[in-house]
Parts: C-alpha cells; structure tokens; sequence
C-alpha cells in the first residue's frame, strides 16, 4: 500500500522564524547534515522552507504528523550526490521506502512524498 502527503510552507514566513531565532530554530528541526546542507545553499532560508515542507509532507504520508512520536529531528532529508533529497526515518519499528520531491521558489516551498510500506529498497544512485 502507498500513502502521499504534500506540504506548502511560504518561504518569507520561514524567513522571518529564522532571521528571529537563528540557529535555534535550526537546532529544533534539522540534524546537523541536514543544518549544513542548508546553510550551504545561496539562500538558506528557502533550502529550510523546503526541509520544513518535506518533513511535514512525510509525516502526512507516514499517518503520524510530527507531535505523535515522530520528531522533526527523526526525519533526516539529506541531499545524494545527484542533489536528490534523501529520506531517512530514525525511529524504531519503521519499515518501508519514502520517496520524496522538494521544489521552491523566492514565495513557496512544496514537497510530496510518498510512502510504501514494506522492507526498505536500496537506492539506485
């Protein structure tokens, strides 16, 4: 069985969130790969409105949004590479492949994911 879940972030509002609380905001939802890979793009904050939306569409596609036992720090999406993003899930008992597209602009992050439950596949790089 496969389940979606689609998130839409404005960018300007996780700007202004991050321009406030800086590197805190950060600590409280990305890993610290996840932390770099943003801070490392030409415009951070849309790279973290991005992370945000995709986080918050996997947990739309796991079934549990993020307050019922899935952190946002349980959620790693690392980009490969290629500069696909990577979903990881760190929490016990999770089974199954999340597949995950980002995509932003200057007003709106978007991300979609999608979720099969089962063994985890092995990527094909």
């Amino acid at each position: 069985m496969a389940e979606v879940g689609v998130d839409i972030v404005d960018v300007s509002r996780i700007r202004s969130i991050y321009d406030r609380f800086g590197q805190a905001f950060m600590k409280k939802i990305l890993t610290d790969a996840e932390a770099a890979q943003c801070l490392s793009k030409p415009d951070p904050a849309a790279s973290l409105a991005g992370r945000f939306a995709a986080k918050e569409a996997v947990s739309k596609a796991l079934g549990t949004g993020i307050a019922k036992g899935l952190g946002w720090r349980s959620i790693e999406v690392l980009n490969n590479e290629a500069g696909k993003p990577c979903v990881s899930i760190h929490a016990p008992n999770f089974s199954g492949r999340v597949s995950l597209s980002i995509s932003h602009d200057r007003h709106s992050a978007v991300a979609m994911a999608l979720y099969e439950e089962g063994e985890a596949r092995k990527e094909v790089d």
